[in-house]
């Protein structure tokens, strides 16, 4: 079969329009040499196989909440084994770290910086190590 005698139907060409360049020519040929439908079951087992590539890299879970203590904010981000405060108050962020690390969280601080995406003035991280018993002053 020629290139000219290549007949796509609609459904065939609304999925080709998705392809990439490399993709459009593979199935080009592949539909010249063994048909339309052929080629799509061939494009789709590719891109499927791309996606579970894709899905077995697996994305750090990350949450953050917003505190308000003594008037000023802290906002508590938590990353798989770290934690980040941020606060326009200084003494806010070591209250808070203070009560972490009497609650038995064992924790290692972090030379980081703050970003773009920290809004408030003051920034500080630490690296989660463990848990530990609850530690009491009395």
């Amino acid at each position: 079969m020629t290139l000219s005698e290549l007949n796509i139907d609609e459904d065939a060409f609304d999925i080709f329009i998705t392809f990439n360049a490399k993709e459009k020519i593979e199935f080009l040929s592949d539909a010249m040499e063994f048909g339309i439908e052929a080629a799509l079951l061939k494009q789709i087992s590719s891109i499927t196989e791309d996606l579970n590539r894709h899905d077995e890299l697996t994305l750090p879970i990350v949450s953050s909440q917003d505190f308000v203590s003594g008037g000023y904010r802290l906002c508590v981000t938590t990353l798989e084994g770290e934690v980040q405060f941020n606060s326009d108050s200084p003494k806010t962020i070591r209250n808070f770290t203070m009560k972490l690390l009497m609650d038995g969280l064992v924790l290692l601080p972090l030379n980081k910086k703050k970003t773009e995406m920290d809004m408030y003035r003051h920034f500080k991280a630490y690296k989660v190590l463990g848990r530990a018993n609850p530690i009491s002053l009395s």
